[in-house]
């Protein structure tokens, strides 16, 4: 069996995008920046992505600096209060996904800048969807992913999953224990709601249980609970360190 240095590698993305020269995209001088994620990896897709606000500049200004800066041809688009600006810069994708700050458009606009590295997603999906095709059979019969993301953030990796099976919580709680373990994962406490208190259980399923593993240089954290079509579904959240990590370009 196929434990977390293997497996979890090929799910973290590890080497992909790894020499790509990524393009840059310049922001206006009048926006405020932050950090969505170094890298993350959406369903096999590498992106990075940054977020902006524009205190007192409506949408049209900001939109029209983009147009100007990324040049043409330039896809523009519109989903519902959003506008879109695109094109694409070799084997990448380049995205600005702008919207008002709130109901009076003069009170300025925000947005999303997002590079995708569509070539490695070509090249790396077989290898990608193999990897999680293998973690994936170390579940219970029947266990369907219902999402997947990764991310590079920090000098750490973040693989984020969520899964649902028709099997008993007793049953994917084994499953999960002994999937953590075989990859240096260990059970460190079991947390469970008090069901005699809606605030104790507030953001979280009346029967759902948090799982809380710990291992060298990573961890894991998990939620399970059953839903009201009798499934299960886990959300399991791992966290590795990188040992050779050097901040993005």
């Amino acid at each position: 069996m196929l434990h977390f240095a293997v497996v979890t590698a090929g799910l973290l993305g590890a080497g992909t995008s790894g020499a790509t020269t990524w393009p840059t995209v310049a922001l206006p001088p009048y926006v405020k920046s932050f950090a969505v994620g170094e890298q993350i990896i959406a369903n096999g897709l590498p992106m990075r992505v940054q977020g902006f606000v524009a205190q007192g500049v409506d949408v049209p200004k900001v939109a029209e600096w983009f147009k100007a800066s990324l040049g043409q041809p330039l896809v523009e688009s519109s989903f519902r209060n959003q506008l879109i600006l695109g094109r694409a810069e070799g084997g990448f994708y380049v995205s600005v996904q702008l919207e008002a700050l709130g109901a009076d458009p003069q009170q300025g606009s925000k947005g999303l800048v997002a590079i995708s590295d569509m070539a490695s997603l070509n090249r790396d999906r077989e290898r990608d969807q193999a990897a999680h095709h293998q973690w994936l059979a170390r579940w219970p019969a029947g266990t369907q992913t219902l999402s997947r993301m990764t991310s590079q953030d920090n000098g750490a990796t973040t693989l984020h999953v969520a899964l649902r099976n028709g099997h008993s919580t007793s049953l994917n709680r084994d499953a999960l224990v002994d999937l953590m373990q075989q990859d240096g994962l260990a059970l460190e406490r079991e947390v469970a709601p008090d069901r005699r208190s809606a605030a104790a259980a507030a953001g979280m399923p009346a029967d759902g249980t948090a799982y809380f593993f710990k291992g060298q240089g990573k961890s894991a954290m998990a939620t399970m609970a059953r839903d009201g079509d009798g499934q299960t579904t886990i959300v399991l959240n791992i966290t590795k360190a990188i040992a050779d990590y050097r901040p993005a370009p």
